[in-house]
């Protein structure tokens, strides 16, 4: 039984460390498993922090949001469970986000920043203080102490050697961070520190913009009285001044208190703008009568230039919902812009026409056109097309984003130079109005001493409902006025005895007539003044010989259907049932 036992140990004793070297080393890999799974782990908590800071700094305007993003990643990447961020304000640190010590930030809780917070000096050991139990009152807060943390940690923020704040965050474990945790964390609180940094940065110099926007709009309300004063006092001095060498002092004072009006009022309008006080008071408004308007009143300005205005309209168009003020201020501002630097001789094309629910104007000159590197400034404020030509205030196309953006509706370029400039703006259309379909007759005159032009005239407007009138002189067309209402009237310009432009003055002297829109017909289509005097005498468009049908029709078909919204039907409807 002895010899058994001893048989038995013996075998054990044999077997022993072969047992013991297999557990070590199935030990060994076990370890090795879970410190792979731990680096692992690491390594991705490192890489979801850095991700997540990158996103809080791309995304995120207001300082605030951003300390509180902040605070939450450096408490996650810390494996903490509490922490506050403290933002320096002169020689102290200010709690201003927390994750579970709201309470402090509530407070208000401030401290003096530390030696130790002094700059980049002391070693990079001193950059990220770890301490069990808590560092000292001086930087722990009672809300922390009350926590009952283990550990503790100080982060300094720093911007290069600036330092822009501090992060104090706490754990309820006491296991120490690693030396990689702690290079870790020195790096995510630079570069949270250099996020904080641009931000700050950011939101003082909108700061300071917005300072100078109030001293701006102080500035030009206040001026606006004292000016006006100036251009009354001058106005009534001038027109007491026979002498024409007194007169021209006293001129220079009018155009530079005018030109000092038209900056105020631009100034106000822009800061009413950007301050979102900028208000527009809409109704419906058909585009036709719009871009007519702003021919209208920029025919002088052309005119002086010797540049040729031109339309190109859609018919038919839906009505807007816009104010017509406001649209009008816009045109004409793009027209100004247009001639001012277009040559003499040059032409301007002012267009609307439907695009899905909105409607496309635009304003397409032949002129000098814009750089490509300068064509995304044309709407910022004092922006110049032409430096070294100062024209204006430079503030007009802002305000023109401004109401067209007011509108629901956008603004931009397209240009290139030597090949003119073409400005486009969109309008949302009005709600749609049902209406019973309708077959409404328009009287159309055709005034021309040559019987074949009527003739082929009428063979290109020949339409169900188009009933066209025909005379050939001057004397018929008034006559016929007096008789019929039109919708329309084309009228050649060189005809014998009384001449287009006459029976244009003479019937818009007539109450009855005034109304009607004329379309000249000429041969001088090249002629500045020959297009300048048509406008002069009433006409609201032209055509040129030799005639292209297409275009007539088009013309034709936009001024019926305007006299149509605007007056109704001269001769008759018939409903469709």
């Amino acid at each position: 039984m002895r010899e058994l036992k001893t048989s038995q140990h013996r075998q054990v004793s044999s077997t022993s460390p072969a047992a013991s070297q297999s557990d070590l080393a199935d030990e060994r890999e076990k370890q090795f498993h879970e410190r792979a799974a731990l680096e692992v782990e690491r390594y991705a908590r490192y890489a979801k922090a850095f991700d997540q800071l990158c996103a809080a700094t791309l995304g995120t305007e207001s300082l605030q949001s951003l300390l509180q993003k902040l605070i939450e990643i450096l408490v996650e990447a810390s494996q903490a469970d509490v922490g506050v961020l403290r933002l320096r304000d002169g020689d102290r640190l200010k709690s201003r986000a927390a994750l579970g010590l709201e309470e402090e930030v509530a407070a208000g809780f401030s401290i003096a920043v530390a030696k130790q917070f002094a700059g980049a000096g002391a070693n990079e050991g001193d950059v990220l203080l770890a301490s069990s139990p808590p560092l000292d009152g001086v930087v722990i807060s009672e809300a922390i102490r009350s926590k009952g943390m283990r550990r503790h940690y100080c982060l300094k923020l720093l911007d290069g050697d600036e330092l822009v704040g501090a992060s104090l965050m706490g754990a309820r474990d006491g296991q120490e961070l690693s030396e990689d945790d702690h290079a870790f964390l020195r790096v995510l609180g630079s570069r949270a520190a250099a996020a904080i940094a641009q931000v700050v940065a950011r939101e003082a110099l909108r700061s300071g913009i917005a300072a100078r926007e109030g001293i701006l709009a102080v500035v030009a309300h206040d001026l606006k009285n004292p000016v006006h004063v100036i251009s009354l006092t001058a106005g009534g001095i001038l027109r007491r001044m026979p002498n024409a060498a007194a007169r021209r002092p006293i001129e220079r004072i009018i155009r530079a208190a005018d030109r000092a009006e038209r900056l105020l009022r631009d100034l106000s309008e822009v800061t009413a703008i950007e301050s979102g006080r900028f208000s527009i008071e809409q109704r419906d408004v058909e585009p036709t009568d719009l871009i007519l308007s702003a021919l209208e009143s920029q025919q002088g300005l052309a005119q002086d230039a010797s540049v040729i205005i031109a339309t190109d309209l859609s018919p038919e168009l839906p009505p807007i919902e816009a104010d017509e003020e406001r649209l009008l201020e816009v045109l004409e501002n793009l027209i100004g812009n247009a001639v001012k630097f277009t040559g003499s001789g040059g032409s301007i094309t002012l267009g609307a026409a439907r695009r899905e629910d909105e409607i496309l104007f635009w304003v397409k000159d032949n002129g000098s056109g814009i750089a490509p590197e300068e064509l995304p400034h044309v709407f910022d404020r004092f922006w110049q097309a032409k430096k070294a030509q100062r024209r204006g205030t430079g503030l007009g196309l802002t305000i023109c984003k401004g109401i067209v953006e007011a509108h629901g509706g956008r603004i931009w370029a397209e240009s290139a130079p030597n090949q003119g400039t073409t400005m486009f703006f969109t309008v949302p259309c009005a709600a749609p109005r049902i209406k019973a379909e309708e077959i409404e007759i328009a009287n159309i005159l055709l005034v021309d001493d040559r019987p074949e032009n009527l003739v082929a005239l009428k063979a290109i407007l020949e339409r169900p409902n188009y009933r066209l009138i025909s005379a050939t002189s001057g004397d018929e067309a008034l006559a016929l006025a007096l008789r019929e209402r039109f919708s329309l009237a084309l009228i050649d310009v060189a005809m014998p005895g009384m001449n287009g432009l006459e029976v244009a003055i003479h019937l818009k002297e007539l109450a009855r007539s005034r109304d009607i829109p004329i379309i000249f017909i000429t041969a001088f289509g090249d002629d500045p003044q020959e297009i300048h005097r048509a406008y002069s005498a009433g006409g609201a468009d032209y055509l040129v010989k030799p005639l292209d049908p297409e275009i007539v029709r088009k013309k034709v078909a936009v001024f019926v259907d305007l006299s149509r919204r605007r007056f109704g039907n001269p001769v008759s409807r018939t409903g469709i049932t």
